[in-house]
């Protein structure tokens, strides 16, 4: 009797789940017995018929658990790659948070700048406004008939600094306002990048 074991039979051996090989080596050793003078054929074939049966169930189950291993290796491969590029994706939304969030402080820092600037050209102003208001000089001829119907220089020292302090109110109200428009900026930029990352971040 020859026994063929087919091609790459090493290979498909090795590859068989260990339930396998011990099943087939079961069946040999069966096998080897029928061949022992002390053993009945009839006795031999009712217990090979059964023992065939448990060897097929035994061999289909190691099979139907080698599947259900292999299919769960794969779900945790696919889940390890999901988190890999979850974890990329929310690398680079906090990139792109930072980026943001370091765009809006140059903006705030420009409009800063560019409000000192505007207070400074308006306190230049006042002054200029300021010095144009000095005390006559004694040559110079003044006519004081009409007095009575000129301004005095307390009242003239009084609309100035009146004048000052609107300026002042108006350079103050312009620069708060502009703090309010980049708060209410950056607060909508974080709303919309939090919204963005709990968007991506759903699986």
């Amino acid at each position: 009797m020859a026994l063929n074991v087919g091609q790459d039979f090493k290979k498909r051996w090795l590859n068989a789940p260990e339930m396998v090989r011990q099943t087939y080596q079961d069946d040999l050793a069966r096998i080897c017995d029928l061949l022992q003078p002390q053993t009945t054929i009839e006795t031999w074939v009712i217990q090979n018929q059964k023992a065939q049966e448990a060897s097929f169930d035994k061999i289909k189950q190691a099979y139907a658990d080698l599947k259900a291993e292999l299919i769960e290796r794969a779900r945790i491969r696919r889940q390890q790659a999901l988190e890999q590029s979850l974890a990329q994706k929310r690398e680079q939304q906090a990139q792109y948070a930072a980026s943001l969030q370091a765009d809006e402080i140059h903006q705030f820092q420009q409009q800063t700048h560019e409000l000192i600037a505007l207070r400074s050209s308006i306190q230049e102003e006042i002054e200029s406004h300021t010095a144009r208001y000095h005390q006559n000089p004694d040559h110079v001829a003044i006519d004081y008939s009409h007095a009575r119907h000129q301004m005095s220089d307390d009242q003239i020292q009084s609309e100035l600094e009146s004048l000052r302090l609107r300026l002042e109110l108006e350079a103050d109200s312009l620069i708060e306002q502009a703090v309010t428009v980049f708060r209410a900026k950056l607060y909508t930029a974080a709303q919309e990048e939090i919204e963005y990352i709990l968007k991506s971040s759903d699986l």
